[in-house]
């Protein structure tokens, strides 16, 4: 995943220090956008899917655990980090505890915000890979009934699709060798039962 590609929400109403995050992060090549208060966070998270959140605790209106919650509500796959003063510390705490990604301790090293977030970045990276994972087995499965269906006679394009994806699947260590070699026998011969091979 491209940075331009990796979609953060800053939410901060310390003006100063949410400039401040705004502007490392677009420098560091990030799609950023900001929200003045929890409230407005909240809104900006029901209309944009964002991957990293960052908010701040103690807010007016509508605090960090708040926006915690509700992020994991609309957007359950969504690392929220936690911007907290050393005095809620143990709020951090609990904000883990209900699901944040992370927390960092104010005043924090600029290069300690680049960590967190290079690490989610990571994180959303596992999280987009195992979707795929999911949508080529998801794909597989209804392609080789659907070639049950039909029966010896498939249509060319829809073996090659399989083909494909199986190829995709070995690549992702999902198929072995001798997988790929059953499934193929099945797909050419028209027998496409999914039993007798391994899968991992």
């Amino acid at each position: 995943m491209e940075r331009n590609n990796f979609r953060i929400l800053v939410i901060d109403d310390d003006e100063i220090a949410r400039d401040v995050v705004v502007s490392l992060l677009s420098k560091e090549g990030f799609s950023v956008q900001s929200a003045r208060d929890g409230i407005e966070g909240i809104m900006a998270i029901r209309s944009t899917d964002f991957d990293l959140i960052i908010t701040d605790l103690k807010m007016p209106g509508a605090d960090g655990i708040e926006v915690l919650k509700e992020a994991k509500r609309l957007r359950p796959d969504a690392a929220v980090v936690i911007l907290t003063a050393y005095g809620t510390l143990n709020n951090a705490l609990e904000a883990i505890q209900l699901g944040a990604y992370d927390y960092i301790t104010k005043p924090f090293k600029l290069q300690e915000l680049l960590i967190v977030v290079e690490n989610a970045k990571k994180r959303a990276e596992l999280v987009k890979e195992n979707e795929e994972l999911r949508e080529h087995l998801r794909n597989t499965y209804r392609d080789l009934e659907m070639i049950d269906s039909i029966g010896k006679s498939p249509d060319p394009e829809l073996k090659i699709s399989i083909l494909e994806r199986m190829a995709r699947l070995k690549e992702l260590g999902i198929l072995n060798d001798t997988d790929i070699e059953i499934l193929k026998e099945r797909i050419i011969g028209g027998r496409t039962s999914a039993k007798g091979f391994s899968g991992r």
